[in-house]
């Protein structure tokens, strides 16, 4: 997950270690079931006898889904935290490549979704907040993929201008999450991420190399504090904002 470090500090300390091994596990399973060389069937008796193992007390203590398992009933989370990433590994386990930006942006989804209501949820934050910092936690991931030419989009065809809306769309839904949250902490880790992702998106369009200078970090640390400072928090309702 691009920019970890940012994101784990979302939450605080003592909650990181679990965020670090959630994203492990998002990553474990991402490059195990896009693996060449592994037929479709076993990958998709693999994910059935996953999502088994997931669904009762795993048998191997030491094993990364039963550390979740324990720490998610520690924390009082759903398990359906470790189960909804597995629609993504399913469509990937097949060998298919996505062919259009809607294809790629539900597998995307299907593994941003549960992370930004781990997130939210270990900040107890309103579940208004999980589509905005889902939205930005799949900036993250998208400016990664275009950065690095993700084999993912070996097939969609993305011109540079459908990218760049794209990114841009994403970073506006994304800065909602500012004006919602309840948290002063994480008001401003927030902003830290948000204006990260902003940079990273402006250099893409740029055609400049993804590289955070000195100024750039300076940047994102004022407009941080001014939107930490400036930004009132607007009142929820069960419709939205």
């Amino acid at each position: 997950m691009f920019k970890q470090a940012l994101i784990t500090d979302l939450v605080r300390p003592y909650q990181q270690p679990l965020v670090d091994l959630y994203i492990k596990y998002l990553k474990i399973g991402n490059e195990h079931f896009g693996q060449k060389g592994v037929s479709a069937e076993v990958k998709a008796e693999k994910i059935r006898l996953l999502e088994r193992g997931i669904r009762r007390d795993f048998p191997q203590q030491d094993n990364i889904i039963a550390r979740l398992q324990k720490q998610f009933v520690t924390e009082n989370l759903s398990l359906y935290l470790l189960l909804d990433p597995l629609l993504a590994w399913r469509y990937t386990a097949t060998g298919k490549q996505p062919t259009s930006e809607t294809q790629v942006s539900d597998i995307i989804g299907y593994e941003t979704s549960p992370l930004a209501r781990l997130l939210m949820v270990l900040n107890n934050e309103n579940p208004s907040t999980y589509l905005p910092m889902q939205s930005l936690l799949a900036l993250l991931v998208f400016s990664d993929m275009f950065q690095n030419k993700s084999p993912l989009l070996k097939s969609v065809k993305w011109s540079k201008k459908q990218r760049c809306s794209k990114l841009t769309g994403l970073l506006k839904n994304a800065g909602v999450l500012l004006s919602i949250v309840r948290s002063k902490r994480l008001k401003y880790k927030a902003a830290i991420l948000l204006n990260t992702a902003a940079v990273l998106v402006e250099k893409y369009e740029k055609n400049q190399q993804m590289f955070l200078s000195f100024l750039d970090v300076l940047r994102i640390y004022l407009y941080s504090f001014s939107q930490f400072l400036f930004i009132r928090k607007q009142t929820v309702t069960k419709k939205g904002i």
